[in-house]
């Protein structure tokens, strides 16, 4: 029935509406329509529990909007619920209008209660004094056509809660959209899943032949002797990634509180490295740097380097600079979004092996006049390359003046080994430092045959750079905390060596 007339201080929302629609409730726009053509749809209410007062059930952004213009009396269209029934009709009345991430989950929660199957009927699962209605088929559908919501969408936004809750509120303020955090809370499903005890079953280190995988901390290599190593590529964690976890262990490489221990904790590695490096050896290490709370770099990956020339003679011959394609965005907008990383070129003496890679140069310049003084000699133009030059610090994957890397492809691991490394080394990078280390098998050379070559990484993960350098022919040599990853690892070298 409609009552006229009714004193907007006798009207309040209903208990039930504020928990579920708390902080959607943006009136603005609404209030500027009423303004001009007044309320169109009264306001739904029920008796409250004072007398002449009244809960509203539908149209609390109204009586909100109405309050702010200065209305003191409003019509109103009064129904007769039972108390079970109000949730059910509140979450109806509100079915057209535009909500958040975490008021659909509310609404959701309050519908999952009010329907029940005859199976959780049967199971005992079900309260008949607090919920309503019982429902034929599956209860999601019917949730998805109350809330006018997909029932893939209603899933993910349940995965969500459960697994990254903080990503609501970024999905609330427009950072995110739902699908991109469902794709964030998959992966690290999966990553849980790479570093549980004993997810792979088999044999987690292997020595002998060409491949020698160990499960434990590379800050012990003591299964190498000294000078063993022609080549050491490795791709430590990097300092604060709370986001990666790489194992079970909480005290794990990357998450110490002070960015020194994790400098330390490196250089503890990097000095087995140099033991293990033969005098002609070469060595890169891959780093990328972070923030501090202040919002201000740290340093971290020259940090890194200087403290490792400091405790060992290593020469540092090249910073290379590492240019990611597809850089992971952010919505910082108080600086430039980080887009590459660096890669340190080390050696222990200045007699070592390297290959000078001669690169075509991407010049298009048309040839013009030489300098008078210089003139031209055999049709030579100093404006115009020779065709050849020297690779640059600057990298990229098509080996021209620039060399570029994309993101690493977790898929791809996904699918070998049916595991998810939460960051794996980037396979054009990795192949384009081995192509600068790989031997020439001359008569002039040392390295007679390739399988004389021994090529170690530390920090291995699903070893993308060991499988590289062993289907060259090289012995390859691998560390990683994991057991997982080397039970994979060494299954797969299995295979392959059969």
């Amino acid at each position: 029935m409609f009552i006229r007339n009714v004193p907007i201080t006798s009207l309040s929302s209903h208990p039930l509406n504020n928990e579920i629609y708390n902080g959607n409730m943006e009136i603005d726009d609404l209030s500027e329509n009423i303004k001009r053509v007044g309320l169109l749809e009264p306001l739904v209410v029920i008796p409250s529990k004072k007398q002449k007062s009244y809960y509203v059930i539908s149209g609390n952004r109204r009586l909100k909007a109405l309050i702010s213009l200065g209305f003191k009396k409003v019509d109103v269209k009064q129904v007769k619920l039972e108390e079970n029934d109000i949730p059910y009709y509140i979450v109806s009345y509100n079915r057209t209008r535009l909500k958040k991430a975490t008021t659909l989950l509310r609404e959701i929660d309050i519908l999952e209660k009010y329907y029940y199957t005859s199976k959780e009927f049967q199971n005992g699962k079900i309260d008949l004094g607090t919920n309503a209605e019982l429902i034929r088929g599956d209860k999601r559908k019917v949730i998805s056509k109350k809330i006018g919501v997909a029932e893939g969408q209603i899933s993910k936004l349940k995965t969500i809660r459960k697994i990254r809750p903080d990503l609501l509120d970024k999905i609330d303020n427009d950072e995110i959209s739902i699908r991109q955090a469902y794709i964030l809370c998959e992966r690290q499903l999966q990553e849980d899943q790479s570093i549980s005890i004993n997810h792979i079953k088999g044999k987690k280190s292997n020595s002998g032949g060409r491949f020698n995988i160990f499960c434990k901390s590379s800050v012990d290599m003591r299964e190498i002797p000294d000078g063993k190593i022609n080549a050491i590529i490795s791709s430590p964690v990097f300092y604060g990634q709370n986001m990666r976890t790489y194992s079970k262990n909480p005290n794990e490489l990357g998450k110490e509180k002070k960015v020194e221990d994790y400098i330390s904790n490196v250089c503890d590695i990097m000095n087995e490295c140099y033991r293990v490096l033969s005098k002609r050896g070469v060595m890169f290490v891959h780093l990328g740097d972070t923030y501090d709370k202040n919002g201000s770099l740290l340093n971290v990956p020259h940090r890194v380097v200087v403290e490792m020339m400091k405790r060992k003679s290593f020469i540092l011959r090249n910073t290379i600079i590492v240019k990611k394609v597809n850089p992971i965005p952010n919505s910082v907008e108080t600086r430039l979004s980080t887009s590459y990383e660096f890669v340190f070129f080390l050696t222990k003496s200045n007699d070592y092996h390297f290959n000078h890679i001669r690169i075509k140069s991407k010049t298009q310049n048309k040839g013009t006049s030489a300098p008078f003084h210089r003139g031209e000699q055999s049709g030579y133009s100093p404006y115009i390359s020779d065709g050849k030059k020297n690779i640059q610090d600057f990298l990229d994957t098509e080996m021209t003046d620039i060399i570029y890397t994309s993101v690493a492809n977790q898929i791809k691991s996904k699918k070998q080994f049916n595991l998810l490394h939460p960051c794996p080394f980037p396979e054009g990078l990795r192949r384009t430092l081995l192509a600068l280390i790989t031997p020439n098998l001359t008569p002039r050379n040392t390295i007679k045959k390739m399988s004389d070559f021994h090529l170690l990484d530390p920090f291995m993960g699903v070893a993308g750079l060991l499988f590289d350098g062993y289907s060259l022919g090289m012995s390859v040599w691998g560390y990683d905390t994991n057991s997982n990853y080397t039970k994979s690892v060494i299954k797969e070298f299995n295979r392959i060596s059969k």
